[in-house]
């Protein structure tokens, strides 16, 4: 019996009881990498593809063990040749980045491909990435985007962090924050580490979101822990050197740059790079280590660096004093559409440093810096902000004058924030300027760089009230169409739609909408208002569309449901419900000046109770025409609340309640006001533990308002 026991005991020890794929997974995911190898090794030599392609990831990366591409290219090829999707594209991403075999763009589509057919999200992200920076192929964003979007809507991370990153750049036509925000937000819930890279980056920016440097600075350090230094280092280095919402601080600069050199970040070899020819009582000056770095990262393709090293050769830091090669490298900064570039360009005009001395020139580059002030490193800030006070005291001309000042043609000259493009540039309302085909030229690259710029500073929302018309709202015709359906005859009812169209009627008309509201209406009733609504629309008017109650989504298109609705099929619903995008078309096509359209009809799915399994929760995701907004009161898949709790007595929604509150605050931008909406349903949901975040899509042209001023009592 004994001798049994230790033969039984010796099977356990010997056979690898823990040996396959399954147990690997739950170490790794445990994060104990040396047990998810040992896991996996004996499976593996025997031809298991699944832990061949899990010893292939745990190389490439260096889970637990030293990082080496070779053995993980070896393992990876082994499960690739079985057909294992996940190796597949791992491989393609190392014959991507060239890691343990030579770059091969097209063996790496070819891996991607294959992959994808087989459904793996992560092949959808790399074929993204393939088209968005044209590796192997044409850059195309649109189908970057539309892959990302598979990958996204699969749930993977790495896709929506990327169609994130597209919308926040504005790369598919406009910045889109709110769809940017929602798709980060998704990513970081997965504890996906440039998920909170994205959220910091929008934080930071205002993008989307309420401007925040602390969350930012928050969500840059969660995504560090998550991973190894990173991206989020490099931001992190570059908030504290540049003192973006925080006291600067080269040391916590250097420590943060110093972490991302780890993997070669190139943002972090160049701000390091400006730390050392900064230098402080604790990180000594070192030229010729930021000379290698910046020339390290330009090779890597970072083009910040581009004007690290103009300056450089200018001031001869490291090196021997080259205004050719500085002139050089400080144009192409400008082209790639560096502002610092721009007034360290000026500064050589200033002197004629390489250049024939030149005032005028010199002023208006400065007078690019000052009007993209923000974008500026903090040294070059404090030099714009000095020869402006210099400039303002030595000047005799009054700020009427300057406004008023004309050439001698007769032509008023440009404002002083503003570079003109013709041949006849003024400048100080004194000269007129010829330009020559070699300035003309530059002076369209800024103009270029300007509007890059403008686009970016786009979703800032700033406004000075000074300037505000004076008046309650706008002179424009404003007609708004209020929908409220509680009662419902074939479908769950609702208690809060009715209150909340009520709600939202009477606070339109104080604005100044002439509103049209409708209540518990049926089928043929709601395509009559829509009908009339939209026969009393003309050009120039300011239109607002709600609806409260069932909704949902059938396939990509969203319907709005009448009370009388039976839907015992989907063809039913279809022919029955009102296709939310009749609405927005019939907005688009009567050229109203602004259209917005609030749709709070993410409750759950009407068909459950009843057995019928016709849609789902929450609305899909639409896309506003030019001139239009479009808001939902929470995101794809996501129920909203009418209630925070039993012992809630507010009669409206959470999501209306929230909005009546804030459409009347005067001097708020329209898309502000749904921003702080959003902000504000999020925080009081997560109070109750629940997710709700109000998705915004905004293609509106201009500023609109609710209230423009305060009214006087």
């Amino acid at each position: 019996m004994k001798n049994l026991f230790l033969f039984i005991l010796i099977l356990l020890f010997t056979s690898n009881s823990y040996g396959d794929i399954k147990s690997s997974e739950e170490f790794f995911k445990a994060k104990d990498y040396q047990m998810a190898l040992n896991a996996c090794q004996n499976e593996a030599n025997a031809g298991d593809k699944d832990c061949q392609s899990q010893l292939g990831r745990i190389y490439k990366n260096g889970y637990g063990v030293k990082a080496n591409q070779e053995t993980a290219i070896f393992w990876l090829k082994k499960s690739a040749e079985q057909g294992q999707m996940y190796a597949e594209e791992m491989l393609g991403d190392s014959y991507k980045q060239g890691l343990g075999v030579p770059i091969n763009y097209q063996e790496a589509l070819s891996l991607f491909k294959t992959s994808s057919e087989k459904g793996n999200p992560w092949a959808f992200n790399n074929l993204g990435n393939m088209y968005r920076f044209g590796l192997g192929v044409n850059k195309n964003p649109n189908e970057a985007a539309r892959l990302y979007k598979i990958s996204a809507e699969k749930g993977n991370p790495a896709g929506q962090t990327n169609l994130a990153d597209m919308y926040r750049l504005g790369e598919l036509g406009q910045v889109n924050g709110d769809e940017a925000f929602q798709l980060a937000f998704k990513a970081s819930k997965q504890n996906y580490s440039l998920g909170f890279n994205m959220l910091g980056l929008l934080y930071r920016d205002g993008i989307g979101v309420r401007q925040d440097t602390v969350k930012a600075i928050e969500a840059f350090k969660e995504s560090i822990k998550l991973s190894p230094p990173y991206r989020a280092s490099c931001n992190l280095a570059n908030i504290y050197y540049g003192g973006y919402g925080v006291p600067r601080d080269l040391t916590e600069a250097a420590k943060w740059a110093e972490l991302g050199l780890k993997v070669n970040e190139t943002m972090c070899m160049n701000v390091l790079a400006n730390i050392l020819i900064v230098g402080n009582s604790q990180i000594p000056k070192d030229y010729s280590r930021a000379l290698t770095l910046s020339k390290r990262a330009l090779e890597l393709g970072n083009t910040d660096a581009l004007n690290t090293l103009g300056f450089m050769y200018r001031d001869g830091l490291g090196v021997d004093v080259d205004y050719e090669i500085a002139l050089k490298y400080l144009n192409k900064a400008i082209d790639s559409g560096n502002v610092n570039a721009v007034v360290n360009l000026g500064k050589m005009y200033q002197k004629g440093l390489g250049v024939p001395q030149d005032l005028n020139k010199a002023n208006q580059y400065f007078q690019i810096g000052q009007a993209k002030y923000s974008y500026l490193g903090p040294g070059l800030k404090s030099f714009i902000k000095d020869y402006f006070e210099k400039q303002a005291q030595a000047t005799t001309i009054t700020a009427s004058s300057d406004l008023k000042a004309v050439t001698p043609q007769g032509k008023q000259s440009s404002p002083p924030n503003s570079i003109s493009s013709d041949k006849q540039v003024q400048s100080n309302g004194q000269q007129t300027i010829v330009l020559d085909k070699g300035q003309q030229a530059l002076l369209e690259r800024l103009e270029k760089l300007q509007i890059q710029i403008e686009a970016l500073q786009a979703s800032t929302n700033t406004i000075n009230a000074n300037q505000l018309p004076e008046q309650i709202y706008t002179s424009a015709p404003r007609k708004a169409l209020v929908i409220g359906n509680d009662n419902y005859k074939y479908v769950s009812q609702l208690q809060n739609a009715k209150q909340d169209a009520k709600s939202m009627a009477e606070t339109l008309k104080t604005l100044g909408y002439n509103v049209s509201l409708y209540q518990d209406i049926d089928e043929k009733a709601f395509k009559k208002a829509l009908r009339d609504f939209r026969g009393s629309l003309a050009g120039g008017d300011e239109v607002l569309f709600f609806y409260a109650g069932h909704g949902l989504q059938l396939g990509s298109a969203n319907y709005l449901l009448p009370v009388d609705i039976k839907g015992d099929n989907e063809e039913q619903v279809k022919d029955e419900a009102v296709e939310l995008q009749r609405v927005l078309d019939d907005l688009k096509t009567k050229d109203v000046k602004f259209a917005l359209a609030i749709i709070d009809a993410c409750r759950d799915n009407p068909f459950k109770t009843s057995g019928r399994a016709i849609g789902g929760r929450g609305l899909a995701p639409t896309t506003a025409a030019t001139g239009q907004m479009i808001m939902f009161s929470a995101g794809s898949g996501q129920q909203a609340l009418d209630k925070l709790s039993k012992n809630d007595n507010n009669k409206n929604g959470l999501f209306t309640r929230v909005l009546l509150n804030e459409m009347v605050k005067p001097q708020v931008p329209v898309d502000k006001v749904l921003r702080n909406v959003r902000n504000e349903v999020v925080k009081l949901s997560k109070s109750v533990g629940h997710e709700q975040t109000p998705a915004l899509y905004d293609q509106a042209v201009g500023d609109f308002y609710f209230v423009l001023k305060k009214t006087s009592n």
